[in-house]
């Protein structure tokens, strides 16, 4: 069963674009979204397990130029 969660990033000015862009190419990366409030953009994304997933925000996400901080947050289902 694969884990689905959410990425609330923080951007340097004037980099959301190019992170969103750059984002949207990373495997497992479903949707980017731009938005306004204290994160610059939210990032769906699923994965395999807890690992991978670990690895797609930590080394992937983090590693775009210009990403400040992320919250992942994970999706639960009932």
């Amino acid at each position: 069963m694969a884990i689905s969660a959410y990425a609330l990033v923080r951007i340097s000015p004037n980099k959301v674009q190019t992170v969103a862009a750059d984002a949207s190419k990373i495997p497992g990366v479903k949707n980017v979204h731009a938005v306004t409030g204290p994160y610059d953009a939210i990032i769906f994304l699923e994965a395999s397990d807890m690992k991978e997933l670990g690895k797609v925000v930590l080394a992937e996400i983090h590693g775009l130029e210009g990403v400040i901080d992320t919250t992942t947050c994970l999706v639960v289902e009932y």
